[in-house]
């Protein structure tokens, strides 16, 4: 009996149940007509990715886990420090997979976080594991070609590629010399690249303004490890890792403007085939333990849902200031097309299960629209309370209070100002005071929905008696740790989707679906907690309750505040709509 377990970061409820609906999701169809189909709440207060990951992965919340954003505040040298959530001292509670080696059962884990340990080995209750997001080399990027000259010289980290044009003028080609040869024609798809033995990345040649230019994915040392020594030949050997698109890149505008701002979908088009990168290099990496794995529990995580909804979501997402009816159409068959990605991998993890095994979808959050960036630590400086250095940049010792730097949505008072805890909470209940004061310059509306605890609960009176608070924001508002200085604390958002703190708003629900012995089909009346699907791996490999008892007693979570609590503030300081991109501050 295996438990298949597959994570799309990001799949957010309400985007899968309209997909699915709309017939664009057969395998997500097949699991709903079986089994459990479901909304499920993220990690709280934050539910960035690691702190969610770790809330499905461990089955506990983040003041257990202990991972509290993407990167943690204070896990390092001092109050304003921060390391990475993915760090392998995290999280602070077993993950299902040690738990399952407790009992002498196995895993095979694509691309899942902390598997591997600092020094680049795996339990030996591992089958197989592959992962590469700790090691990137370098991030994507991009090459402009001078038409007058016939060799070029492209730093790809630390690699060396020499990039030579051949062909005629009416029909180019770009040869790349590195670890490989390799030729381009300008408007071609994306091409897998050697650059030695052991990694690669993708390429194309894009023809941008009556220019080539050329692009990247980006590098990463990719890790392998596990006792089956067949599955691991085929993750070592498979297609280079893509971890990302290049959404900076077409943010930026390399190539071209956007449709929001005009464009006529061939950026678009050139931001989503690479992240078709991601999603070649993410299923062969599936395939490959599909294939081999001899294990008890199979994770696969895919990160596509999370790429296109950060570029493209708030455009169709009817609840957001983001929203724009004159393209969304448009965007959603964009991403239509990525989710359709991840609904194949799907589907051969439901062709391989037996009848006797149990499959999961899941994702680690959901997401919002989002049209403005709020600079909390401009308004505290304004107040008083925080301080910049003589760089512009924030003063963490200089501040008696400041929006920490991990942009995880919390407030800390400094360590000094934190010995006296009368003076402590002062402090908090000023800054709270503050930060609640600022509105939007369009509306006038607040953008402050609430303050949160570290459960992710409402605080109320005026002085929150804690070091740390967490904000949360309105609907479309999301906060920056970023000082910029001058008259603006609001500004102008060029990413539409976001996911930073949990405000209880239904569209940060991710999806949940499960199918397997003991699993009824339907769907509970109330969305489930995400701590639900640790369970049931649990439960599938004979460790813990079975699903049955699980799904009733979710049904009935004890002591869980409502998600209408923050929605309904939120919904009131959501910002203003805009029928052109043309006015908006970039």
């Amino acid at each position: 009996m295996t438990v298949y377990w597959v994570i799309w970061d990001a799949g957010a409820h309400w985007v899968v149940d309209r997909l699915e609906r709309e017939g664009a999701l057969p395998s997500v169809t097949r699991m709903r007509e079986r089994g459990v189909f479901a909304a499920a709440r993220p990690a709280r207060p934050n539910c960035q990715t690691p702190p969610s990951l770790a809330t499905l992965f461990t089955g506990t919340w983040p003041t257990e886990h202990k991972v509290t954003g993407f990167t943690v505040p204070g896990a390092g040298d001092g109050v304003a420090s921060h390391v990475s959530g993915f760090a392998p001292d995290f999280p602070a509670v077993p993950t299902v997979w040690e738990a399952l080696a407790e009992k002498d059962l196995t895993s095979a884990l694509v691309h899942a976080p902390w598997v591997f340990a600092a020094d680049d080995r795996v339990g030996p209750h591992v089958d197989s594991a592959v992962e590469a997001y700790s090691g990137r080399l370098v991030r994507h990027a991009l090459l402009a070609l001078d038409p007058g000259r016939a060799t070029h010289h492209w730093t790809i980290g630390p690699y060396e590629v020499t990039v030579g044009a051949e062909g005629t003028e009416a029909a180019p080609r770009i040869r790349l010399t590195g670890g490989e040869d390799l030729i381009l024609t300008p408007g071609a798809p994306w091409r897998p690249f050697g650059l030695d033995r052991y990694n690669g990345t993708w390429v194309r040649c894009v023809p941008v303004a009556g220019r080539l230019v050329l692009v990247h994915t980006g590098v990463w040392r990719t890790r392998t490890g596990g006792r089956n020594a067949r599955s691991v030949h085929r993750l070592a050997h498979g297609l280079p890792f893509a971890g990302e698109g290049v959404g900076p890149l077409y943010r930026r505008g390399e190539f071209g403007p956007r449709l929001a701002e005009g464009g006529d979908g061939s950026a678009e088009e050139v931001f989503l085939s690479s992240v078709e990168c991601v999603a070649r290099s993410f299923a062969a990496a599936a395939e490959g333990v599909l294939e081999t794995h001899e294990a008890d529990l199979v994770v696969v995580y895919l990160p596509m849902t999370d790429d296109v909804g950060h570029e493209f979501l708030g455009w169709c997402d009817e609840r957001s200031a983001a929203h724009r009816p004159d393209i969304a159409e448009r965007v959603w068959s964009y991403i239509r097309r990525c989710y359709a990605w991840s609904d194949t991998v799907l589907g051969r993890v439901l062709d391989r299960a037996r009848e006797e095994d149990t499959v999961i979808l899941g994702a680690d959050h959901g997401m919002v629209g989002s049209s403005r960036l709020v600079h909390l630590n401009d308004q505290l400086v304004r107040a008083g309370l925080a301080a910049s250095g003589a760089d512009g940049a924030l003063d963490p010792d200089g501040s008696q209070i400041f929006y920490h730097p991990a942009n995880n949505g919390s407030l800390w008072v400094s360590p000094k100002a934190a010995a006296d805890p009368a003076r402590s909470h002062r402090l908090m209940a000023r800054a709270c005071a503050a930060l609640s004061s600022i509105t939007d310059p369009e509306t006038g509306r607040p953008v402050v929905a609430a303050f949160l605890d570290t459960d992710g609960r409402t605080l109320t009176g005026t002085r929150p008696e804690s070091e740390v608070v967490y904000v949360a924001l309105g609907d479309d508002y999301q906060p920056s740790a970023e000082l910029l200085g001058g008259d603006k604390v609001v500004r102008w958002s060029a990413k539409p989707g976001a996911h930073v703190v949990n405000t209880g708003d239904s569209r940060l629900h991710a999806v949940h679906a499960a199918v397997g012995p003991g699993i009824a089909p339907g769907a509970p009346a109330d969305p489930v907690d995400n701590t639900l699907p640790a369970a049931l791996v649990l439960g599938g490999a004979g460790l813990g309750p079975s699903a049955e008892t699980l799904y009733r007693a979710a049904s009935h979570p004890p002591g869980h505040e409502s998600a209408a609590t923050h929605e309904s503030a939120a919904t009131h300081a959501s910002a203003p709509k805009h029928e052109s991109a043309a006015t908006h501050e970039r």
